[in-house]
């Protein structure tokens, strides 16, 4: 099935129930996934930190590259959506942003995407660098966001699909510049710092305004859950915090 899913012919209501299956596994990776990086951490307390220059490149080109390859294939599709029915409307109802074969399997993509990502800790404790609460807070919620939105048709998601995809291509180029030993300014490591808070900024106004129309416009129909909803301002408010902090 998820190999159908991946690899096949893109299909939204084949995506949304792959999704709605994997739930109960997202959750119990995310356990796992603390438990084992914490665990390595233990482990390597008196051991020396291992290198891993190459297959962190590696790891971090590919990212970079996948992240871009996101934005284009989903922000273009974003722009015709918000031309063609009004800007509002890319997070109130289910568009071709979700529907569409290439932009919707993007956006498939992107929620799947968040699993592999976890690697991305492993580097950092192998390594022996420090780990961070907001890192391994958002690499274990981010997924289960991702999964419940995705399967419960809750439009306001692709604002974070699109703007993370944007800002991950920037921040891994930036993680390979800088594992290449690449002089990088310290101006752009602000920029993406900056446009990763507003990101959360963008994402959590358009949450307030899909909850604020499911409340007032009852005649109306979005598409929005309330635990989606829930889920995602407790997700975007925390990180916005964190970040601030």
């Amino acid at each position: 099935m998820s190999l159908e899913v991946i690899f096949g012919e893109f299909d939204y209501e084949r995506a949304k129930q792959y999704c709605l299956s994997i739930e109960d596994f997202s959750l119990k990776l995310a356990v796992a996934y603390i438990v084992t990086i914490f665990s390595i951490k233990f482990y390597m307390r008196d051991r020396k930190a291992y290198d891993l220059q190459l297959p962190l490149n590696i790891w971090n080109g590919m990212l970079a590259l996948f992240s871009a390859l996101g934005f284009f294939y989903t922000f273009p599709v974003f722009l015709r959506v918000a031309y063609k029915y009004g800007i509002t409307h890319t997070h109130l109802h289910i568009s071709e942003v979700y529907t569409d074969k290439s932009c919707g399997y993007w956006v498939l993509l992107w929620v799947l995407s968040k699993i592999p990502e976890l690697v991305d800790t492993i580097f950092i404790v192998l390594r022996k660098r420090p780990l961070m609460f907001m890192h391994w807070y958002h690499h274990a919620l981010t997924g289960y966001y991702a999964i419940v939105n995705y399967h419960e048709d809750n439009a306001h998601m692709f604002w974070v699909v699109w703007m993370n995809y944007g800002i991950h291509a920037a921040m891994y180029s930036y993680y390979l510049l800088r594992s290449l030993r690449v002089r990088v300014p310290p101006q752009v490591a602000q920029i993406i710092t900056t446009s990763q808070m507003i990101q959360f900024v963008v994402a959590i106004a358009a949450q307030l305004h899909v909850g604020f129309l499911s409340v007032t416009s009852i005649q109306q129909k979005y598409a929005v859950t309330f635990r989606g909803w829930s889920i995602g301002v407790f997700m975007l408010v925390t990180y916005l915090l964190l970040w601030i902090r």
